[in-house]
């Protein structure tokens, strides 16, 4: 779809004035939940203009791309761009798939089991790209060889410094009945270099026995885990929090559980939303709002049939996410800042002494496009193209001859 911008430059005063389509007039643009009808422990991550997920489907791991968080051409509704299948025997039961840029390769880390899932276990692939297209190689199992236990749900917490961390949910023993949640030192993406540590344990009466899906959120030098508790086939699958302030990950001591959960089911006259868990976290496109990806039962009692939502959260005062409640589905929420088209900005528009008009444009979001550009025009009628620029994001500096009085100058892109 093309959109554009537009000036109108006059002898010696400038008028400037932004056209944008037509729907960016008006009410401001909405969105209801679920963004993703059927499905489960969503991740997501934007990198270079894309917006990357993933999900279980249990049979595969598949990846969906798009430039956008909402509408038709949003997340929700994005076609698979890749796709992967683990080899045999760990091919099935395959749970809450991960995408990550670490080192500058992609990897993926999944869950799967040989059919009997007392044997799930981490495993990772990698490309040697880092998008917008994948090709994936299995590279085995990514776990600690001094207690090789079952394992879900592993996630990398990147540190500040580069080094790199594993958090999973797993058993303490061989047996079922406790579900912990672990960390470990990582010597690169594959490889697990140090024992397990004992992250944090179901001692809550809202966790019940299991503490499962761990997230990474950091801060200002704080992280958060927020992590999935108590039984994820009931409603009363909430979100906990464990926060560490001293970059001590390897030490329990470190870190801080909430007294609470800090996202649970809810229900109002507005609607319900039973059994919030497994969350994902990022931006909007112009990077000011902070958004959480996370399933939720479809009805009270549903058990593992569920749907993907969305919906934004803020920070307390002392630095803390404030996820607030989860908003019951068919409620119209605004869509996040910059998924409506922004369009290019003329940041300067000076006359130079010679006649010619020098003219500053740059796009302020890392659109996806064919090409912008250049075009001006005497009469709003016919349109000549000034000059081209090809690529995601936009900026020029162009100077129009001692001709370019009365005329008109507007962007054209294509998203």
């Amino acid at each position: 779809m093309a959109r554009y911008s537009k000036v109108l430059i006059q002898l010696v005063t400038i008028f400037l004035f932004t056209g944008r389509a037509a729907s960016s007039f008006g009410a401001v643009e909405t969105f209801t939940n679920p963004v993703i009808s059927n499905g489960a422990d969503p991740w997501i991550i934007y990198r270079e203009g894309y917006y990357y997920l993933t999900y279980t489907t249990g049979s595969n791991v598949q990846i969906h791309r798009a430039t956008r968080l909402t509408g038709t051409n949003g997340i929700g509704q994005a076609g698979v761009i890749a796709a992967f299948y683990p080899p045999a025997p760990f091919n099935q039961d395959i749970w809450a798939p991960e995408l990550h840029f670490l080192r500058g390769k992609t990897y993926l880390y999944y869950a799967a089991d040989d059919g009997n899932n007392a044997d799930h276990r981490m495993f990772a692939a990698e490309s040697d790209t880092t998008g917008p297209m994948f090709t994936f190689v299995a590279k085995g199992k990514v776990y600690d060889p001094t207690t090789d236990h079952w394992a879900i749900d592993g996630t990398v917490l990147e540190a500040t410094n580069g080094s790199l961390y594993f958090i999973w949910s797993g058993w303490p023993g061989t047996q079922d009945g406790l579900q912990n949640l672990y960390i470990a030192p990582m010597s690169d993406p594959l490889t697990i270099s140090g024992p397990r540590v004992l992250l944090a344990t179901p001692d809550q009466p809202w966790e019940s026995w299991i503490e499962e899906g761990p997230e990474v959120l950091q801060r200002d030098g704080v992280v958060f885990v927020v992590y999935a508790a108590n039984l994820s086939w009931t409603d009363n699958e909430c979100l906990g929090m464990l926060v560490n302030r001293d970059g001590n990950y390897l030490n329990p001591a470190s870190w801080t559980k909430s007294s609470s959960p800090v996202f649970a089911t809810v229900t109002s006259t507005n609607g319900s939303v039973y059994g919030p868990g497994h969350c994902g976290f990022t931006k909007s496109l112009n990077g000011t709002e902070d958004w959480i990806f996370y399933h939720a039962a479809k009805y009270s009692g549903a058990g593992w049939n569920r749907n993907i939502r969305m919906q934004s959260y803020s920070w307390t005062t002392n630095g803390y996410p404030n996820f607030g409640q989860p908003v019951p589905a068919g409620l119209a929420l605004p869509i996040p800042s910059g998924d409506a088209f922004t369009p290019a900005r003329f940041d300067t528009i000076a006359p130079q002494s010679d006649g010619a008009i020098r003219l500053v444009v740059s796009a302020p979001l890392p659109l996806l496009t064919n090409q912008w550009r250049l075009e001006y025009s005497g009469d709003l009628d016919q349109w000549i193209t000034a000059t081209n620029v090809p690529g995601a994001q936009f900026s020029i500096n162009f100077v129009d001859g001692p001709s370019a009085s009365n005329r008109f100058y507007r962007v054209e892109s294509f998203r």
